[in-house]
């Protein structure tokens, strides 16, 4: 792993792996506690807990793994009191004679003032740190796959429980009780848990709810409205993501939604028709606002609400489930080897919500679709 120190003697890492996605990528160490990774040039070392310290010297990438309590007896010998965190890190970085660092942008402050008043320099490296992250590699690719997969058996298991559903007065229903969105949600993540996935927030949205995109979804889900199901689960084993949305009513939609329906598709179709090594991702997004526009769907705010087409056409997907490079404003040069959703969606309140998403790689000449779920919006 190459890390531009900007002549600092090594870059110093400080937080949890199952938070902060770089930890995990730089050590592939799972750890829900605090440690401390430090890269030199041609070693890289972890200071952990006592706790921690078998597991990280069998699973972690790192060359060396040390208990901070080595550093942390010994300044309690020599000041008498019991030390706090920064003070073992700074022994720790002293014995290893570490003068100038390169720390992250997320770097604890209070450490970094600690560190500077023991007179080392710090030098914060701009996001992002490990810029070969975007670029899987065919070992992450292949974690993605199996993500997808888990994404679509909950999502196939979902749909299938609103096409069996039956209606009273419009309202759905499994067995004798409301098909709420909450019911739908637990059915999906016990079905993940099952294939040794998590997932946090998945998104089940009927109507109205349908057009906040980031609304998870409460209550009964009725016939006859659009319903979004968003679903990105994360492997128990190796942390990688997946990502897919479907839009789907039971029953029969209205001519204005199967037009939206039919919309979304096709700026779908057009964006993975444009994805390949080399394009600026911000260049598909706004071919796909332009198609909208020209099918005369305008976005704009309506008494304090967004319609319209209000998000980025789609992002880069790994650890995080967002992550870069982005197909959206900001864009980015796409390269073969980036996982990206491709994910437009129009959403009106009053009429509908649509999002369709496929989870793709960018491959040299175009891209390898890793979503094998049919679009079908009626079921």
């Amino acid at each position: 792993m190459e890390i531009e120190l900007n002549g600092c003697d090594a870059l110093v890492m400080v937080g949890s792996s199952e938070i902060n996605k770089d930890m995990y990528y730089a050590t592939r160490f799972h750890a829900p506690d605090s440690f401390t990774f430090v890269q030199m040039p041609g070693e890289s070392v972890l200071l952990v807990g006592e706790l921690e310290l078998g597991r990280a010297r069998s699973e972690s990438c790192a060359d060396r793994v040390l208990p901070s309590s080595m550093f942390e007896e010994r300044l309690k010998i020599r000041t008498g009191n019991i030390p706090r965190p920064a003070e073992v890190l700074l022994a720790f970085l002293q014995e290893m004679d570490v003068r100038r660092i390169a720390v992250p942008t997320g770097f604890p402050v209070g450490l970094a003032d600690y560190l500077r008043n023991a007179s080392l320099h710090i030098h914060v490296v701009p996001d992002p740190i490990f810029p070969a992250r975007q670029l899987k590699t065919e070992v992450e690719i292949n974690a993605i796959k199996q993500a997808m997969q888990a994404a679509e058996h909950s999502l196939d298991l979902a749909i299938s429980t609103i096409k069996d559903a039956s209606v009273f007065d419009g309202v759905l229903y499994f067995g004798k009780e409301p098909l709420t969105s909450e019911l739908l949600r637990r059915l999906i993540h016990v079905d993940l848990l099952e294939a040794g996935f998590t997932a946090n927030r998945t998104i089940v949205a009927g109507g109205e709810q349908g057009c906040d995109p980031h609304q998870i979804g409460t209550g009964p889900l009725r016939a006859g409205e659009t319903i979004i199901i968003d679903i990105f689960p994360q492997s128990t084993e190796n942390g990688y993501h997946g990502d897919i949305t479907r839009t789907v009513v039971k029953g029969k939609a209205s001519p204005a939604v199967r037009r939206i329906y039919q919309t979304v598709m096709r700026a779908q179709d057009a964006a993975l028709k444009s994805l390949q090594d080399g394009v600026d991702g911000k260049e598909i997004h706004c071919m796909v606002q332009q198609l909208f526009s020209q099918a005369g769907y305008e976005t704009k705010e309506v008494n304090g609400t967004m319609h319209g087409f209000f998000h980025g056409t789609g992002h880069g997907l790994g650890l995080d489930v967002h992550e870069a490079p982005s197909i959206g404003t900001k864009g980015g040069i796409l390269f073969s080897g980036h996982v990206v959703t491709i994910e437009p969606g129009l959403y009106y309140p009053g009429v509908g919500a649509v999002r369709i998403e496929d989870t793709v790689v960018v491959r040299e000449n175009g891209h390898e679709n890793l979503t094998e779920s049919p679009r079908v919006l009626e079921v």
